[in-house]
């Protein structure tokens, strides 16, 4: 069972197995085989944020959006014009949902949500520290494999993170 996936079920020929589905080992199966057997596992792909180590410092306070095994990004196509991808942040409690989109990008599953653009830029190498202006906005997440396919664009996977109670 991959280490991504904790609610899986496992049937055979429709009858769903009482045995261990332990995330990150093997499901064992002893019977006595039939032509004709149908086995069917299924594993939820549910949409999770994610953090790297704390000693990675490029992607503290950082999470990235992943559904499943596989890892999501947004991309500048995705944002409004004026936008610049260092001013996206991710509010922790985003509501993301899945949406399949056949006809995009050869057909693949984005996450669509809500992130927030920082609004007030400042200017110079160092500024003194404010409260920020965000802006809300709707927009995807594309998986990680399908990006940079709409011409030049700047991506990123980890997103810093405002944490809402």
């Amino acid at each position: 069972m991959p280490e991504w996936s904790k609610e899986n079920t496992l049937k055979i020929n429709g009858d769903t197995l009482d045995i261990a589905l332990v995330p990150g080992e093997f499901a064992t199966i002893t019977r006595q085989w039939k032509a004709g057997d149908v086995i069917e596992l299924d594993m939820p792909m549910h949409i999770k944020l994610i953090e790297g180590h704390e000693r990675i410092e490029e992607v503290r306070n950082q999470v990235a959006v992943k559904r499943g095994p596989i890892v999501y990004c947004i991309e500048s196509p995705d944002l409004p014009e004026s936008a610049s991808i260092t001013d996206v942040y991710l509010p922790s409690k985003s509501k993301l949902s899945v949406q399949k989109q056949p006809s995009f990008l050869g057909g693949v599953t984005t996450i669509e949500g809500e992130i927030l653009l920082r609004k007030d830029r400042g200017t110079g190498m160092y500024r003194d520290v404010s409260q920020p202006e965000f802006e809300s906005i709707s927009t995807q997440f594309v998986p990680y494999f399908a990006w940079s396919n709409r011409g030049e664009a700047e991506m990123s996977v980890f997103l810093p993170v405002i944490w809402q109670q």
